[in-house]
C-alpha cells in the first residue's frame, strides 16, 4: 500500500516577503517615512525648508559694514551655521528617536545589519545637505548680493564665485556632519537636540567677531577654504581630527548598539 503524501503547506505571501532581505532602497524609504510619522514630525518637515529661507534672509539682511571679504563671508558663514537649524534638527530627531523610542526594532527585524541602517540614515543626510548647500548658494548670489548693492558695497564674492560655492557646500556638510554625529552618539531625542543647539550657538558666539575657537570649530575647513580664518593649517588639522574622529566613533556606536 502506497502511503499518502502529506501536502506541502504553502507559506502566506507576507511570510515569503518577510523572509527576504530588504533592499537598501527599501531601508532608505522606511527611514524617509519615519521622518513624517507623527503630526509633530510633519510640522517640522514642512517648517524646515521654510525656516531655511526665512532665517537666511534674517541673517543676510543687515550685514554690519560689509565692505571687506571677511565681513561678507562672515554673513555667509552665520547663515551656514544657523539657517538650516530646523533641517538639522529633523535629522537629529530622526536618528536619536530611533533608539529613544525603539522604533529601530521593526527595521532591524527586516534587515539586521546595523551598518546598512546607519548608511540609510546617512543617505538621507546627504540629500538634505545637497538641498541646504544649494539654498545657501542661491541666497548668497541673489538676496545677499541685492543687499550689498542696496548698501552701495562692492560685492567681493563675485570675484571668486567658485570659492564661495565650495565654502557654502563644505560649511553645510560640516554642520550636517555635526547633526548626524550628535544623533548617533546620543540616543535620546531631547538630549541630542539640546546638544546640537548648544554647540551651534556656542561656536556662533565664539566665532562671531573674533576667531577664538578655530582649532575646534566644526566649519573650520570652510573658513580656511575662504581665507577668512585667523588660524593656519594646524587648526584645520585639529578640527578635522576632532569632528571626523567623533563621527567615526558615532558610526561605530550606532553600528553596534542594541535596539532593546
Amino acid at each position: 500500500m502506497i502511503p499518502m503524501q502529506t501536502p506541502v503547506q504553502q507559506q502566506p505571501a507576507w511570510a515569503v516577503g518577510a523572509s527576504k532581505r530588504a533592499s537598501f532602497g527599501t531601508v532608505v524609504g522606511v527611514e524617509l517615512r519615519k521622518m513624517s510619522a507623527t503630526v509633530a514630525d510633519k510640522i517640522l518637515l514642512i517648517a524646515a525648508p521654510i525656516g531655511l529661507v526665512v532665517l537666511s534672509i534674517m541673517f543676510m539682511v543687515d550685514s554690519s559694514h560689509p565692505y571687506t571679504l571677511e565681513k561678507q563671508m562672515g554673513s555667509v558663514f552665520l547663515t551656514v551655521r544657523l539657517a538650516a537649524v530646523l533641517v538639522d534638527l529633523t535629522l537629529v530627531k530622526l536618528i536619536a528617536a530611533e533608539w529613544h523610542y525603539r522604533s529601530s526594532q521593526p527595521t532591524l527585524l527586516v534587515q539586521p545589519s546595523r551598518m546598512r541602517y546607519v548608511f540609510a540614515q546617512a543617505t538621507i543626510a546627504v540629500g538634505a545637505w545637497l538641498l541646504v548647500g544649494g539654498v545657501h548658494v542661491l541666497m548668497t548670489f541673489t538676496f545677499f548680493s541685492s543687499r550689498l548693492d542696496a548698501r552701495d558695497a562692492q560685492n567681493l564674492l563675485t570675484f571668486r564665485p567658485g570659492m564661495v560655492v565650495a565654502a557654502c557646500f563644505l560649511g553645510a556638510f560640516c554642520m550636517m556632519l555635526l547633526a548626524v554625529t550628535i544623533g548617533w552618539l546620543i540616543p535620546n531625542t531631547a538630549g541630542a537636540i539640546t546638544t546640537y543647539v548648544l554647540v551651534s550657538l556656542l561656536f556662533t558666539i565664539l566665532q562671531g567677531n573674533s576667531d577664538f575657537a578655530g582649532w575646534v570649530d566644526p566649519i573650520e575647513p570652510a573658513r580656511q577654504l575662504s581665507g577668512v580664518s585667523a588660524h593656519g593649517v594646524v587648526a584645520l588639522v585639529t578640527s578635522l581630527i576632532l569632528w571626523l574622529g567623533l563621527a567615526a566613533v558615532a558610526i561605530f556606536r550606532a553600528g553596534n548598539r542594541e535596539a532593546a
